[in-house]
């Protein structure tokens, strides 16, 4: 136990910061950073016995490319929880807004609306494909993209818009699927950091014409590396299939190419992984929301804190707990996160806004202030599923302190 690995390390002189973990056989099976047993992290993936199983399975049997049974499996339990919808998995959350976007044509002279408070990937995508990101700011009050800051930037141009249900929020999506449908555009949602998060008693990720995510270690699920595109339309996931394997079609006319494609198959091991996490996902999720409640029942009455915006009818996924302090500026944050780091608690800041970045300042116009406001002033805390609650009141207690510390 934690208690007493502490007591080994500082019973060892000279002082060591690394222990050998053995099993009864006294063979090495793990080792213990003394670095790692002091801290608390931001997010940790949970593996078990299942996860191992099925990875030993492809091992076993030499399934191990994209042909493997797994990632036909973990395709259909996916959209099994998500409740409809035809999934394609890739390699990951990036390659599945490309290949989201090639697949519903956009490219070359278009035109994609994207908000200006959101993962670098996000916008990413959308330059690597060939169509040009349109910056927009996000509403203030909820933290998504800006139904009137959309409507201002529509253009003849204008293919597709492509939200991001920011840290589980969700966006408005009734009000945005209007514009759509009356701008005869496409809709994509970012969803990869809002898995599990629920509207109107349903999950999203079927609202638009195609939604994304990501199963990189920190997300709700993860197959280590790996993405997910969910189509609403069955030609054009049939589509995306050819695209994703260098616009080949799976048969036996090996190499010829359709079109020009991607190579952004998931392999069977990842798959595996995936496949065992979807049968876990619902208690991952219960347990976020019991980390979430601890978090704004403890913050809520706090003078200068701003806890995370509760959107009408919807449910956070409570993948990363997120705070906003009010009479702090970046400078004072990014002390803070620096001195809770001192005490073993792993924190980060909120996404930088895309305007303040070299590589996409060229897309951006204008001022952004909502952005940033939002990201500027708000800190990310551990959001672990499995954290205790003796960790969530020492993480909680400590930064209270830290925090007044710097207010004096």
């Amino acid at each position: 136990n934690k208690e007493k690995l502490l007591e080994l390390f500082s019973s060892q002189k000279p002082k060591i910061k690394c222990l050998p973990l053995l099993n009864n056989q006294k063979k090495v099976v793990d080792i213990c950073l003394l670095d790692k047993l002091n801290s608390i992290p931001l997010l940790q993936p949970f593996i078990d016995k299942s996860e191992i199983n099925n990875v030993l399975n492809c091992l076993q049997t030499g399934w191990l490319s994209s042909k493997g049974i797994y990632v036909k499996k973990f395709e259909k339990k996916f959209t099994q929880f998500l409740g409809g919808g035809y999934a394609a998995s890739v390699t990951n959350g990036t390659a599945a807004i490309e290949l989201g976007l090639a697949s519903l044509g956009i490219g070359k002279g278009d035109e994609v609306i994207v908000p200006n408070f959101t993962f670098g990937a996000t916008i990413n995508a959308v330059i690597n494909i060939g169509a040009k990101p349109i910056v927009v700011d996000i509403d203030k009050s909820k933290w998504t993209i800006s139904i009137d800051q959309i409507k201002k930037n529509i253009s003849k141009k204008t293919k597709a818009i492509l939200i991001v249900h920011v840290y589980g929020l969700v966006c408005e999506l009734k009000k945005i699927n209007k514009l759509v449908k009356k701008h005869n555009l496409f809709l994509v949602e970012d969803c990869a950091e809002a898995l599990g998060s629920i509207l109107n008693k349903k999950y999203i990720g079927i609202n638009g014409d195609c939604s994304t995510f990501s199963f990189y270690p920190n997300k709700t699920i993860t197959t280590g590396e790996g993405g997910m595109v969910v189509f609403k339309n069955k030609k054009i996931f049939d589509r995306s299939l050819i695209l994703r394997n260098q616009g080949r079609e799976i048969s036996d006319t090996f190499f010829i190419h359709k079109e020009r494609g991607f190579n952004y198959r998931m392999s069977n091991i990842q798959a595996a992984i995936g496949y065992s996490q979807m049968f876990k996902i619902k208690k991952f999720l219960n347990f976020r929301k019991k980390v979430f409640n601890f978090y704004d029942k403890t913050f809520k009455n706090i003078s200068n804190f701003e806890l995370m915006p509760n959107i009408k009818n919807s449910q956070n996924s409570g993948w990363l707990y997120v705070l906003k302090i009010n009479n702090f500026d970046q400078k004072k944050r990014d002390i803070l996160i620096n001195n809770l780091k001192k005490k073993g608690i792993e924190a980060r800041p909120a996404f930088y806004p895309l305007n303040k970045m070299d590589p996409f300042k060229s897309f951006c116009k204008g001022k952004y202030p909502a952005s940033s406001e939002v990201a500027l002033k708000s800190i990310c805390l551990p959001s672990s599923p499995f954290l205790t609650k003796n960790e969530l009141i020492y993480v909680t207690t400590t930064f209270l302190n830290e925090v007044n510390k710097l207010n004096s």
